[in-house]
């Protein structure tokens, strides 16, 4: 009895999270209120002054495809 509870719980915890996301809903998920930095300028400016501080440079610019050419 225990096991096949198990294994119920196991099943319901994998499928609850797939989703397939049709080509019409992406609309929504790329929605300006998802973007987590609300004003761009204004991070820009905070690791600006981070990296001076730090006297560290980079890390958190382009994101391309690995090749370091981005």
């Amino acid at each position: 009895m225990k096991a096949l509870i198990i294994i119920i719980f196991l099943f319901l915890l994998f499928i609850s999270g797939c989703a397939v996301v049709q080509p019409w809903e992406r609309e929504r998920l790329a929605d300006p209120n998802m973007i987590f930095d609300e004003n761009p300028i204004e991070k820009g400016i905070k690791d600006h002054y981070i990296n001076i501080r730090e006297g560290s440079e980079g890390g958190n610019g382009s994101q391309s495809g690995g090749c370091g050419c981005g």
